[in-house]
């Protein structure tokens, strides 16, 4: 949602600044998570229809009166309105997130604030949303950025188009058709077209499709077409009763969007009719003859709504940063009424002074009012955000060297205890029981961790040429090339964290290694859903059967396998199985497609190794280790009981065929005690995948466990 231009005072109509405080209202309270009002961001949506009535309407009546549409003074005009508020906010939140939020999020954060200085936050989210890899992290305190980018990429287009319509009319004179009729035909197929693609896109991708100013451009056309039937003097009259009946009717179908909807329900699409016809045929009846004394627009006219109407931009862009950084620094995704408290009022007060300290100087000073003055406000919000990321980033970094000298943990340290059991002869269990002392001792967070924190969440196994995920059906041998025997790792983002340590095995033990490794596709024969669409998943299932036919090809020596226990797959029967709604049926559904996948590859391979039960932490180490100044005790973890559970079971299964098991835990965890911190290394980039450079320090224990001898 962006600012939107207060109409002329000889347009004036209070009930749309009703209609933006009943949208900026629903927002937050969906947003706070209010019983309720689980479908409050449809609020959006009815911005985007109140812009595209206000702002096409100023264009109509420039293009009408004067012939041509100045750009120069549209850009101007958008420039007042809009940066001087949204820049405030995005330094605010840099400033706020770096002081209060862990270093890990911060970095996001920082990036998120650059794209949404230059309009590009629905690009930034949308890709953030499809990565496999970011789907468990917090939601960005500058998500709601994207209503903006949208808006201002809909109005790169539509004046420019206005504007050439209108050259058209004056150029033909008389006798043509009117800039009215013809942006009527222009923008009509526009919107149709951007509604036919929103009903695509959100069924083929509806992460993506949720961001696109592609798939939303039909709500803000729509709002512009409203605009131009109307024009600025309506003709159309209607009995009062039908005026009463058509207001109530368009409030109640928001109402109804905002009961019904969810954070599941599949937006924009067919979903987002609703919110928007009832925005609509509520602009609507309000400009007819006689619609302004209607229940509905005198309630929306009051006081207080106009208040808040006039407020909506600065409670639109305050509330979510406000809302997203209580909920993380108190650690509740869910405000507690108290704390839920104390951020509204602080969303309130800041929105206030937004308004009258920024966005109203900007509007009404002299000096703004010059065009060419007005959108140099484009660069120098840009240079604002730089000044404030920089100064952030030198904070963040002292944040992080407070740590710096602080020693590494060593098994030698704890080997000549008394007060408990010795330590393990294998050193890689060793350092693993020393780590849990140190931390039950709460001992300072080493400095100089591996991998560096800043960069943990991007330490992704590489693949090299041999991402499956992007379609490709190459091989890429790692490892010992020129050897004459053959490993293979299979299995999802977890066998791919582990492709870092197998990769030196096959090195250092005289193995091509093949990593036939697909993000969210465990080496199973049960069928895995869709991630993003909940729909069977044809791109992992080719993937699986190309996989084991490339295996019995390849003629390996040795196979190892790692999955996850993924939340949604397929039973036989095509009957959806959810592991939270259906557990039983769930478990043996993963436990009967392990069983399969093993038993097909034992007739492929001489060896089939599982490697399993690498722990689900319940956070983030690198975001518990830079969250304030925490020691190590405050990130001992114990594993997830559900992850644990279903992976003993893929063990048990592999024992019963007899296939060779490595039961992971113990280079992670002692006596299900996790520490983040091992050594000097952060164990995990998120809460269940390895680092890489932890991956490698595995490389000898889990070849002794696999039983290979090196050369």
């Amino acid at each position: 949602m962006s600012e939107v231009p207060r109409p002329t005072r000889s347009s004036f109509r209070g009930d749309v600044q009703g209609m933006r405080a009943v949208a900026v209202v629903l927002v937050i309270l969906g947003h706070a998570r209010l019983t309720g009002f689980s479908g409050g961001y449809v609020g959006v949506d009815v911005f985007f229809v109140i812009s595209g009535f206000l702002i096409t309407g100023l264009l109509l009546r420039e293009a009408t009166s004067t012939g041509r549409v100045s750009l120069l003074d549209f850009y101007a005009r958008r420039a007042r309105r809009i940066l001087p508020a949204a820049t405030v906010v995005l330094v605010g939140t840099v400033v706020a997130s770096a002081s209060f939020l862990p270093v890990l999020r911060t970095t996001e954060i920082f990036k998120d604030a650059v794209w949404s200085a230059f309009f590009a936050a629905n690009l930034r989210f949308a890709a953030v949303e499809t990565d496999y890899f970011a789907t468990d992290q917090p939601v960005s305190p500058l998500q709601h950025y994207w209503s903006l980018a949208v808006e201002e990429q809909f109005y790169l287009v539509w004046p420019v188009l206005l504007l050439l319509l209108a050259v058209v009319v004056r150029r033909r004179g008389a006798g043509s058709p009117s800039v009215r009729s013809l942006a009527l035909v222009a923008l009509g197929a526009v919107t149709l077209a951007s509604f036919a693609w929103s009903l695509w896109a959100t069924y083929a991708s509806p992460a993506s499709a949720y961001f696109s100013s592609l798939t939303r451009a039909w709500e803000l056309g729509l709002g512009s077409l409203l605009a131009l039937l109307f024009g600025v003097a309506p003709r159309v009259r209607l009995p009062r009763w039908a005026l009463e009946v058509g207001a109530v009717l368009g409030l109640l179908a928001i109402l109804a969007a905002v009961l019904r909807f969810d954070e599941q329900t599949a937006m924009p699409g067919y979903a987002a009719l609703l919110p928007v016809l009832g925005a609509v045929v509520l602009l609507g009846v309000g400009g007819l003859d006689g619609g302004e004394r209607t229940g509905v627009a005198r309630l929306l006219s009051t006081g207080p709504a106009r208040v808040i109407g006039d407020w909506s931009f600065s409670l639109y862009l305050w509330h979510f940063p406000v809302l997203r950084i209580a909920g993380a620094y108190w650690r509740e995704r869910t405000l507690s009424p108290g704390h839920l408290v104390v951020v509204l009022v602080a969303v309130v007060v800041l929105s206030a002074l937004t308004f009258y300290l920024v966005e109203q100087p900007f509007r009404r000073g002299r000096w703004w009012r010059v065009p060419r003055v007005a959108v140099a406000l484009y660069p120098a919000s840009v240079g604002a955000l730089l000044m404030a990321l920089v100064v952030s980033q030198v904070w963040v970094e002292r944040r992080l060297d407070a740590n710096a000298d602080n020693p590494a943990i060593t098994a030698a340290e704890y080997a000549d205890r008394v007060d408990g059991p010795p330590l393990s002869d294998d050193p890689a269990l060793a350092i693993v029981q020393a780590s849990v002392l140190a931390a039950q001792e709460r001992r300072a967070v080493p400095g100089a961790l591996v991998p560096p924190l800043t960069g943990i969440r991007q330490d992704t196994a590489p693949l090299g040429e041999c991402d499956y995920r992007v379609g490709t059906h190459d091989l890429c041998p790692v490892g010992d090339t020129a050897a004459g025997r053959s490993l293979v790792v299979l299995g999802d983002s977890h066998a791919r964290a582990w492709t870092p340590a197998t990769n030196l095995i096959a090195e250092r033990h005289g193995y091509t290694a093949y990593n036939l490794v697909y993000t969210g596709c465990p080496a199973s024969q049960a069928q895995r859903l869709d991630p993003e669409t909940k729909r069977p998943w044809p791109e992992c299932d080719d993937f699986k059967d190309w996989a084991l036919d490339t295996i019995a090809d390849l003629d390996p020596e040795l196979v190892v396998v790692a999955s996850a226990a993924l939340p949604k797959v397929v039973a036989l029967d095509g009957t959806s199985v959810v592991g939270f709604n259906r557990p039983a049926k769930f478990h043996a559904v993963q436990m009967d497609g392990m069983r399969r996948e093993l038993e097909l590859l034992q007739d492929l391979a001489p060896r089939v190794a599982l490697v399993a039960n690498t722990p689900k932490l319940p956070r983030e180490p690198g975001v518990c280790l830079s969250q304030g100044a925490p020691d190590l005790g405050a990130c001992l973890f114990e594993p997830g009981p559900e992850a644990r559970r279903y992976q003993r079971g893929f063990e048990r299964v592999a024992e019963r065929l007899g296939v060779a098991v490595v039961d992971a835990e113990k280079w992670f965890c002692h006596r299900r005690l996790c520490p983040s911190v091992v050594g000097r290394y952060v164990t995990m980039r998120d809460s269940e995948h390895m680092t890489t450079a932890y991956a490698e320090t595995l490389a000898d224990p889990l070849a002794r466990e696999l039983g290979l001898e090196a050369r």
